[in-house]
């Protein structure tokens, strides 16, 4: 807990559908101000959900967390990352998962992530587990 974390939406699926509550898990780095969000994340888990209830209770823990803003200059970081690794690592990424570590990288966050695809962005620390 000495590095500040954004949590991709397929950690938050993966422990919300094993019946853990992440937002217990969490909470350490939330209380330590080392734990971030972006737009994107919030959208991919809230849409999942099937009752209002336990969405609405998850939407209130997003809420709280602090929010990397998508401002123009981050999209710009966006494009010129997805440029620049569709000519050197040869392979397209999606620009959802572009746009995700360009947040963590934004507030210097080690991005949490079982998604191999990541690992080979210069620049973005990554850890596959809490």
């Amino acid at each position: 807990m000495h590095e500040p974390i954004l949590v991709d939406s397929a950690v938050y699926i993966g422990r919300l559908r094993g019946g853990h509550d992440i937002r217990q898990e969490l909470m350490p780095w939330l209380a330590n101000g080392m734990l971030y969000n972006c737009g994107l994340v919030r959208a991919e888990v809230l849409r999942g959900f099937r009752s209002p209830r336990l969405k609405a209770e998850m939407s209130a823990f997003f809420d709280i967390v602090p929010e990397v803003p998508t401002t123009a200059r981050l999209w710009q970081q966006v494009a010129e990352l997805a440029w620049s690794l569709d000519r050197t690592t040869g392979g397209h990424r999606p620009l959802t998962d572009i746009l995700i570590a360009r947040c963590a990288m934004q507030v210097g966050a080690v991005l949490i992530s079982p998604d191999h695809h990541f690992r080979d962005i210069p620049g973005l620390p990554v850890r596959e587990s809490l």
